[in-house]
């Protein structure tokens, strides 16, 4: 069973696309699909008490919700075996990297946000940073 890693953006409209992306793909029905997002953590060491953010008791609060978010996006959807993830990392570019090594992941799908103009002739740097460092296939969906 091949594992494939879906990229999930945190905005509505953005999630409504990449759903309709995916159900497109046939091939993927006999698939592991991991929903990932990787939260940026923040460190604000000049404050007068140095804080991280989210904290250990918020990131516990925000996985759960977005996991349970997860869980409702993805409950109508016809494939077999479906994990929610909910991830934090100095970098998430670099949290989903670590995360597609650490789940042996043959392929990681991301959504590219349609830009205009000249910008619309290239992909997010989210989606550049994937198909550069990523240790599996990439399929960027636009």
């Amino acid at each position: 069973m091949k594992k494939i890693i879906i990229c999930m953006p945190m905005d509505e409209e953005l999630q409504k696309e990449i759903f309709v992306g995916i159900k497109k793909l046939d091939w993927i029905n006999d698939c592991e699909l991991d929903f990932v997002h990787i939260f940026k953590t923040e460190s604000f060491p000049y404050m007068l008490s140095p804080t991280i953010y989210p904290d250990q008791d918020q990131k516990i609060e925000i996985r759960k919700t977005i996991e349970e978010i997860f869980m409702g996006l993805t409950k109508a959807l016809p494939y077999k075996k479906m994990v929610h993830h909910c991830g934090f990392d100095n970098s998430p570019k670099e949290g989903i990297i670590h995360y597609l090594k650490d789940h042996n992941a043959d392929l990681a799908i991301a959504l590219t946000k349609e830009k205009h103009g000249l910008a619309g002739y290239f992909s997010s740097s989210f989606a550049d940073h994937l198909v550069n460092h990523a240790p599996c296939n990439v399929l960027v969906i636009r």
